[in-house]
């Protein structure tokens, strides 16, 4: 598995330093574009105003996107997405954190073999699902949610 990886941008429409910590959870069979995973969270969280924050990112396979599907969530089967908040939107800084640690949002838990198999369906690049689903995991962590 990748680990963590700390990442700063200066966002010079802000003029300030934004401080989006990634952190990618890949397992080796699964060849992912981690440079543009990285990528699609900051812009996300950036679009979204968010200027300091950490998220875990995994990308999994199926039997292990089932069980957190069916232990955590209590649904069946298994899912294209799994998010898990850390926080509410507007509740990042409820509790004090060392100066250099921004808040962890949460986990977006993504599965290979249905992105491959979604990509396949749409004419879509693997890679662009994975972001596509990524881009959906990290809007639940920020408070978004449909029925």
């Amino acid at each position: 598995m990748d680990g963590s990886s700390f990442e700063r941008f200066f966002d010079s429409t802000k003029g300030a330093q934004v401080m989006i910590t990634t952190n990618l959870f890949v397992g080796s069979r699964y060849p992912v574009d981690r440079k543009k995973i990285r990528l699609k969270v900051v812009e996300v969280l950036n679009r979204n105003d968010i200027e300091k924050a950490q998220v875990d990112i995994s990308i999994v396979g199926s039997r292990k996107i089932k069980e957190l599907n069916e232990k955590r969530l209590k649904h069946k089967g298994v899912t294209d997405v799994l998010s898990f908040p850390q926080h509410e939107k507007d509740k990042l800084d409820d509790f004090p954190l060392p100066v250099n640690l921004p808040p962890h949002l949460g986990d977006v838990v993504i599965c290979f073999p249905e992105a491959v198999k979604n990509a396949k369906r749409y004419g879509k690049m693997v890679d662009d699902q994975i972001c596509f689903y990524l881009e959906h995991g990290l809007m639940h962590l920020l408070g978004y949610h449909h029925d």
